[in-house]
């Protein structure tokens, strides 16, 4: 009697699963960033937490679209660690496009300076987070049969790491370790999956291209 059992999702599965948890994480992460490093300049009125949640909830929506068109035509874990690395990339230099936006709109209208501001430096990472979902999808439903019960996995998945990142960085990473440690943590957690991918397979072209992940 074979008392070994072949898994139903395969490692890649897994991966593309811990790739989820993080992007969601991020998304909460930058979310909480963005209106922390406007507060200095526009303090932490309502404005601010409206115009983040709407910029963030934008953001995701624009992502999501684009994902699907790329998923569609580019369904390759290649195009979906470019994605995270310039995601990360993006969150890298929060901080420092930040100082520079602010001081550039101070003088303008109190909400058009918050809504620019934010447009400016919390938009394009949750851009590059929204189209992570649906390209993860893509992915796995070319592995595994219960396309349905995936998709509902990715996204509560998704939603989980979101939840964790909002107390571990609302309780304890920004009021104990600052600004700048908490968002080069959650860049430092995006860089992971490009770097391994990346030196690993050593593909960087789509003529390089070998799935073997």
């Amino acid at each position: 009697m074979n008392l070994k059992r072949k898994s139903k999702y395969p490692t890649s599965f897994w991966y593309l699963i811990s790739i989820s948890i993080i992007e969601g994480g991020a998304v909460m992460a930058v979310e909480l960033l963005g209106a922390k490093l406007i507060a200095p300049s526009y303090g932490a009125s309502l404005y601010v937490w409206a115009t983040t949640l709407a910029v963030t909830m934008g953001g995701l929506t624009t992502g999501y679209l684009l994902g699907g068109v790329i998923s569609e035509k580019y369904p390759h874990k290649l195009i979906l660690h470019y994605i995270i690395l310039a995601s990360a990339i993006f969150v890298t230099i929060m901080p420092f496009t930040s100082s520079m936006i602010m001081s550039a709109t101070l003088g303008m209208n109190l909400k058009v300076g918050i809504v620019i501001s934010s447009l400016c430096f919390v938009f394009p990472p949750l851009v590059c987070f929204g189209m992570v979902s649906p390209l993860i999808i893509r992915l796995i439903s070319r592995e595994v049969k219960e396309v349905g019960n995936s998709v509902g996995t990715i996204y509560s998945i998704s939603t989980l790491g979101g939840i964790v990142t909002t107390f571990l960085f609302g309780f304890f990473f920004i009021p104990q370790l600052g600004l700048t440690f908490s968002t080069y943590t959650t860049a430092l957690a995006l860089y992971i999956f490009p770097v391994y991918y990346f030196v690993r397979f050593r593909t960087f072209t789509f003529s390089q291209l070998e799935e073997k992940l």
